[in-house]
């Protein structure tokens, strides 16, 4: 059995464990976003993201499983209620059909940093240079409104962050776009440093960062716990103590 199948089989064991014990959990829709939801090497989730969720649950006095999915799936059994809750996804109309993003917000918007191969002379520093550009986005992501809406763009998906670093690399992108936290990580990595590098353009994504609750979920009864134990974490600086250990990377 693959590692990744070992760990989401870990983590749903937890949570059937939770189950067992009474009232049922808040699955917590569970794709990995490094560094801020990241699972160690015995499949046990961490990061800033889930160390924020972990406390809101626990002063909202709700006891908290993880339900590993990519990003696409996570959004689907949001929809359908298998799923209660979720964290730092982007807030779009078509999502708030079916989750609701409370207040407060835990963070502002992010930036969105684009990665060339390292041989690539092409210039890329205006938003209209792009449009020659094969851009690698992950699938399900939201990015920009601009960004995402623009058809003139040529978009190639994939799974994940390190398979656009991957087709980068072999040239079959011609650039890629994700948060500028997650890109600069996977850029140091051995496997790539030396083969991209990031170009000058730099997006913003002004939307805040909210948890969401899903509506069909049977938790929504506990929208006001929720917001109301994130109020008290902004108020007393837990959330910027958690969201401290992802530190700004140097531009």
């Amino acid at each position: 059995m693959k590692l990744k199948s070992l760990l989401a089989l870990a983590c749903l064991l937890a949570s059937l464990r939770c189950a067992a014990a009474g009232e049922p959990p808040l699955v917590f829709a569970y794709n990995l976003f490094p560094p801020w939801k990241t699972m160690d090497a015995h499949g046990e989730p961490q990061g800033p993201y889930t160390e924020l969720m972990r406390e809101v649950a626990r002063r909202a006095k709700l006891r908290l499983a993880f339900l590993p999915c990519p990003l696409a799936r996570c959004l689907q059994y949001m929809r359908q209620g298998k799923a209660d809750v979720v964290i730092g996804v982007k807030n779009t109309a078509g999502r708030r059909e079916f989750i609701d993003f409370i207040d407060p917000s835990f963070a502002t918007g992010s930036r969105l940093a684009l990665y060339q191969r390292s041989d690539d002379p092409r210039p890329l520093h205006s938003y209209r240079q792009l449009y020659p550009f094969l851009i690698g986005v992950v699938e399900g992501v939201r990015y920009q409104d601009e960004f995402d809406g623009d058809l003139r763009l040529r978009r190639e998906p994939a799974p994940s962050l390190d398979s656009n670093f991957r087709k980068l690399k072999a040239g079959r992108i011609d650039a890629l776009i994700a948060d500028e936290r997650q890109t600069a990580e996977l850029a140091a990595d051995a496997e790539f440093h030396r083969h991209v590098k990031r170009a000058p353009l730099l997006l913003y994504s002004p939307e805040p960062r909210r948890i969401g609750l899903a509506i069909h979920s049977q938790r929504y009864t506990h929208k006001r716990r929720i917001a109301r134990a994130l109020r008290s974490m902004l108020q007393d600086g837990t959330v910027a103590r958690l969201l401290a250990q992802a530190q700004k990377p140097q531009s």
